[in-house]
C-alpha cells in the first residue's frame, strides 16, 4: 500500500512539474565518459549527412556508405553530424599512402565505452585479472600494434538520444554502430586494415558484426562473450533486456510522459525505473551458486525497492542509474530485439577466435558454440567464472598462456607482417548460386581469389593443352622470388589462395597453374583423352612457367600430387628449381601392379599399357565401381566426406570418419566443398571429365612408383640436392596408401625412411608435423602454413615447433577439465564497473 500511494504522489507532482515547465530546448543529461579520470584520452570526430535505422544490403557495401538505405539522419532532424569517440594508444605503423595497417580495434560494451576498456585492459583492473590486458610487452602489444578503443553508437561520447533528440532519435541497429566507426577509423585516423578487432560483451557482439560487414578490413577476429543473435532466436537473451526495459517503462515518470521527459530536470527523470532495470540484470550477472554464498547484506545494494526499507537497499543500483538515461537503455535494448547476424556468418574471411564464459547466464554459451560452427575456421576457448558474465573482462589474461590463445596471436602478428605489399587484384573466391548446366561450371561459375589468365602448353609429344593459371606479383624488385603453387588430386589453382595471398603480401612473385584437366585448365580440353602420364604434366607446366612466363628458377610447392610431381620435375629440370615445400607429398612409398579388391580377385590396376589408353584403363577400374561412386556422389554424401563424417544409409545417423579432407573449417575449405558439390550442378561433361582424371591419377601417381622398376620416382628421389620443406599433418589419412600397399604407419613407413634416405644422401629436409592437422594442411592451418612457405622461400628455414605441438610434448594428449577462473578479490567483485 505504502508504494502504491508513493506512486500515485509522484505521479501528481510529475503533472505539476510538466504544466509549469517551460519549452527549453533539451540539454544533454549524460556525460561523455563513463570513467571520467580518463576523459582527457577521449577524442571525438563527426559524420556528416550519416543515415541511422536503414537496411544494409550486405551484398553491395556501396549502398550503405553513409549509413542504411532509407535511414534517417540527425542533422534532418535538427541536431548536429553524427559523433563517434575514441581513444587510441600504441604504436601506428603506416604503409606509403599514410594509412595504418597494424590497428586494433577495442569494441565497448552494453554500458561501457574506451574509458571503461581503458580502465579494466590498460590500467589492469581486479575483474580484468589483476594485470593489463594492453600494453607493452601485453597480449595485445602496443609495441606492435595501435590500439584504439572505440565508444559504441548509443553510448556516452557517441551519438545518442540524450544529447538533445530523445525519442525522436532514429532507432540504430548494430550495423549502425559499426559502420559509424568505420567511417571513423577509415576517414579520420586513415586506418586501412585492422590487425584484430575484438570486444568483451555487447562489444563482442560488434565484433561479429564487423566480420559479416567488412570481411576483408581485418586479419582476426576476437568476439568475447558476444552474441550472434539476440532476437527471437536467443529466447532467454531476448527475455532478460525486455524485462530491463519493461522495468524501465514502469516508472510513473516514464508512464506520464511516454518517454519524452526531458524538459524535467535530470532529477526527476525516471531514474528510479532505471535502477529497476539496472537490478533486473544484476539478478542473472553472477553464477547463482556464487550468489548463494554472499550475504543479504552484501546484496541488498543490488536489489530494487520502490520503498527501500533501509539506506543501503537499493543503492547500488540508483547510484548507477543516476549516470545513464533511460531513453538511452532502452533504444540500445532494442538494438538486440531485431540482431541476428547468423544468416551472414559465412561471410567472415577473418582468423578467428572466439572467448565464452560457459554459464553466462545473458548470452548463452550454446549459442556461441553454435556461432563456432558457423564461422569458417572459428576457434573456442571457454571457462567458467564464478562471476558469470562478466568473466569475460578477464578471460584473455586467465588464458594468455593456452596454446590455442598463443597460436591465435601468433597469427594475428603474422597476418600483420603480411602487409608489405597491396594485392590490388584479389577478389572474394567463390561458386555462384543458380548454376546452369548449359554452361561451363568452371569459366562461368567459379571465382578464383585473383585473375585467371590462359596459354596454350605443350607436353614432349606435342599435344597441346589449353592452361589456366594465376600470375601476380604486388611487390617492386624487378627480379622478386618466384613460388610456383602445384595443386592435389582433384584440386584446383583457386583452393590455394591463403597460401597465395600471403606470398604476394609479403613481396613474391606467385604462379598457380590449374594441371590438365582441372580446374580452369578442364574446359578447354574436354576433347582430349583423361590419359596422361606425370611427366606429360611435369612438361605442361614447365613450358608454361620456364618458357612462356620466363621463371628459369623458382620455389615449386607441391600438394599431394603436386608434391609428386614436383618431385619429379626437380629431378628432370635441377636447374629450374631452387628448392621444394612439400605439402603431405605423394610419391616416398612404393607400391605392386597387381592389387587384391575382394579375397580371391586380383587385378593388374597399375598395367603400364594403361598409361596412355584410357578405355584400356576403364574396362579394368569399372570391376572396382570406385569411378562410378564418384560421378553419382550426392551433395549430402560430399560434404560429409570432406569432414571426416559418415551418415548411416538407413537411420541417418551421423558418426566420424576415418577419411576426410578438412579437419578444420576454413574460407578455403569451404571453397573447395563448394566447388565439388557445384560440379553435380553444373556441366555433365565436365563433371564425367573431373571424375575421370580425379580417378585415373591415382594410376598416374602409382605408375611411376612400381616395386619392380629399380628407376621409378622414389629410388631416385636421393639426387635431389636443393632444400627440402615437407609437412604433414598428424592425422593424414591418406597416406600411406595401404589398400594399394600395405602400408599402415605415416611416420615408421613413410617419413622416417624419406628422412633418413635423404639424409644419408647429403641434403636432410626440414620437416614439420603440424598438430589435429589432416592432409590440406593449407586449410587446416590457414595462416600458420603459408607463413612457414614463405619463411623456406625468402630465410631459407621456419619454425618447426608450435604451441600445441610444444604442449603436447610435454602434457601429452590429455583432454583437460573445463578452466574455471578464480574469484575476483572483494565483496563486490564488479566494483567500479558501470555496469
Amino acid at each position: 500500500m505504502v508504494g502504491r500511494h508513493a506512486m500515485r504522489r509522484c505521479f501528481i507532482t510529475l503533472l505539476l512539474l510538466l504544466v509549469g515547465t517551460s519549452l527549453a530546448v533539451a540539454q544533454p543529461f549524460t556525460r561523455r565518459s563513463s570513467q571520467v579520470q580518463h576523459d582527457g584520452l577521449k577524442k571525438t570526430y563527426e559524420i556528416a549527412d550519416f543515415r541511422l535505422g536503414g537496411r544494409y544490403d550486405l551484398a553491395d557495401p556501396s549502398k550503405w556508405e553513409n549509413g542504411g538505405e532509407g535511414g534517417t539522419t540527425l542533422e534532418s532532424l535538427g541536431a548536429g553530424k553524427l559523433r563517434t569517440a575514441y581513444i587510441a594508444i600504441g604504436t601506428p605503423r603506416r604503409n606509403a599512402a599514410g594509412e595504418v595497417t597494424n590497428a586494433v580495434i577495442i569494441n565497448s560494451y552494453y554500458s561501457g565505452d574506451s574509458t571503461d576498456m581503458y580502465e579494466q585492459w590498460v590500467k589492469g583492473t581486479a575483474l580484468s585479472g589483476g594485470v593489463p590486458v594492453i600494453g607493452s610487452g601485453r597480449p595485445i602489444d602496443t609495441d606492435r600494434y595501435y590500439v584504439i578503443m572505440v565508444d559504441p553508437l548509443g553510448t556516452w561520447g557517441a551519438s545518442k538520444p540524450s544529447d538533445g533528440l530523445g525519442i525522436k532519435f532514429p532507432q540504430y541497429s548494430y550495423y549502425d554502430m559499426v559502420q559509424a566507426n568505420y567511417r571513423m577509423l577509415r576517414d579520420h585516423l586513415k586506418v586501412a586494415r585492422a590487425a584484430l578487432i575484438t570486444g568483451v560483451s555487447m562489444g563482442g557482439t560488434q565484433t561479429y558484426v564487423w566480420g559479416v560487414m567488412h570481411p576483408e578490413f581485418m586479419g582476426a577476429l576476437m568476439p568475447i562473450g558476444g552474441t550472434t543473435q539476440s532476437d527471437a532466436e536467443d529466447p532467454v537473451g531476448n527475455w532478460t533486456f525486455q524485462m530491463k526495459t519493461a522495468a524501465i517503462e514502469s516508472d510513473p515518470v516514464w508512464q506520464a510522459t511516454k518517454g519524452d521527459y526531458y524538459k524535467l530536470p535530470k532529477e526527476k527523470h525516471p531514474v528510479p525505473g532505471v535502477a529497476f532495470g539496472w537490478s533486473v540484470l544484476g539478478l542473472t550477472g553472477y553464477d547463482f551458486a556464487f550468489r548463494t554464498t554472499q550475504s543479504f547484506a552484501s546484496v541488498q545494494p543490488e536489489v530494487f525497492y520502490w520503498d527501500p526499507p533501509n539506506e543501503k537497499a537499493g543503492l547500488n543500483v540508483t547510484n548507477r542509474a543516476k549516470i545513464y538515461d533511460a531513453v538511452d537503455l532502452v533504444w540500445r535494448n532494442r538494438v538486440g530485439e531485431t540482431h541476428n547476424v547468423n544468416p551472414y556468418l559465412g561471410r567472415i574471411q577473418a582468423r578467428t577466435l572466439v572467448m565464452h564464459i560457459t554459464n553466462d547466464l545473458w548470452l548463452n554459451f550454446k549459442l556461441a558454440e553454435r556461432a563456432v560452427d558457423r564461422v569458417p575456421g572459428a576457434q573456442l576457448i571457454a571457462e567458467e567464472s564464478p562471476v558469470a558474465h562478466y568473466g569475460v573482462f578477464s578471460i584473455v589474461n586467465h588464458r594468455k598462456n593456452d596454446p590455442k590463445f598463443v597460436a591465435f596471436m601468433d597469427d594475428v602478428a603474422s597476418l600483420d607482417r603480411a602487409q608489405q605489399f597491396v594485392d590490388k587484384n584479389y577478389r572474394v573466391p567463390g561458386v555462384a548460386a543458380n548454376i546452369d548446366p548449359k554452361k561451363s561450371f568452371w569459366k562461368d561459375f567459379v571465382t578464383y581469389p585473383y585473375p585467371v589468365k590462359y596459354a596454350t602448353a605443350k607436353d614432349s609429344r606435342g599435344t597441346s593443352w589449353q592452361i589456366g593459371y594465376m600470375d601476380e606479383y604486388a611487390g617492386t624488385d624487378s627480379n622478386p622470388k618466384v613460388l610456383v603453387i602445384i595443386h592435389g588430386k582433384g584440386a584446383f589453382g583457386g583452393h590455394y589462395g591463403n597460401i597465395m595471398q600471403y606470398a604476394l603480401r609479403s613481396g613474391l612473385r606467385v604462379i598457380v597453374p590449374d594441371l590438365p584437366h582441372y580446374g580452369m585448365s578442364g574446359p578447354g580440353n574436354l576433347d582430349k583423352s583423361p590419359a596422361r602420364t606425370m611427366q606429360d604434366m611435369r612438361e605442361v607446366v614447365y613450358d608454361l612457367v620456364v618458357n612462356q612466363l620466363g621463371v628459369k628458377k623458382a620455389v615449386y610447392l607441391g600438394h599431394s600430387l603436386g608434391g609428386q610431381l614436383v618431385l619429379g620435375y626437380a629431378l628432370t629440370w635441377p636447374d629450374a628449381v631452387q628448392a621444394l615445400a612439400l605439402e603431405a607429398p605423394a610419391g616416398l612409398e612404393e607400391y605392386p601392379r597387381e592389387i587384391a579388391i575382394s579375397k580371391d580377385k586380383k587385378l593388374p590396376l597399375f598395367d603400364a599399357s594403361f598409361a596412355r589408353d584410357f578405355d584400356k584403363w576403364k574396362q579394368t577400374w569399372d570391376q572396382t565401381g570406385i569411378l562410378a561412386s564418384e560421378i553419382a556422389r550426392s551433395e549430402q554424401n560430399i560434404r560429409d566426406f570432406y569432414y571426416f563424417k559418415k551418415r548411416d544409409p538407413v537411420t541417418g545417423v551421423v558418426a566420424a570418419s576415418k577419411s576426410g579432407y578438412f579437419m578444420n573449417d576454413s574460407e578455403y575449405a569451404n571453397f573447395h566443398t563448394d566447388q565439388r558439390v557445384g560440379l553435380t550442378m553444373g556441366n555433365p561433361k565436365e563433371l564425367e571429365q573431373w571424375s575421370n582424371v580425379f580417378i585415373f591419377d591415382i594410376y598416374t601417381m602409382v605408375a611411376e612408383l612400381q616395386q619392380d622398376d629399380p628407376k621409378n620416382l622414389y629410388e631416385r628421389l636421393t639426387q635431389i640436392k636443393v632444400p627440402i620443406f615437407v609437412a604433414f599433418g598428424d592425422k593424414e589419412p591418406f597416406i600411406p596408401g595401404t589398400a594399394f600397399n600395405g602400408l599402415t604407419d605415416l611416420g615408421r613407413d613413410i617419413i622416417a625412411p624419406f628422412m633418413t634416405r635423404m639424409t644419408n644422401a647429403g641434403n636432410r629436409p626440414i620437416l614439420k608435423i603440424y598438430p589435429d592437422t589432416g592432409h590440406f594442411i593449407h586449410t587446416d592451418n590457414p595462416v600458420e602454413y603459408p607463413v612457414d612457405v614463405v619463411d623456406f622461400v625468402t630465410k631459407g628455414t621456419i619454425d618447426t615447433s608450435s604451441p600445441l605441438a610444444i604442449d603436447r610434448m610435454i602434457r601429452g594428449a590429455v583432454v583437460s577439465a573445463l578452466p574455471v577462473a578464480p574469484t575476483p578479490p572483494g565483496a563486490s567483485p564488479t566494483a567500479g564497473l558501470n555496469k
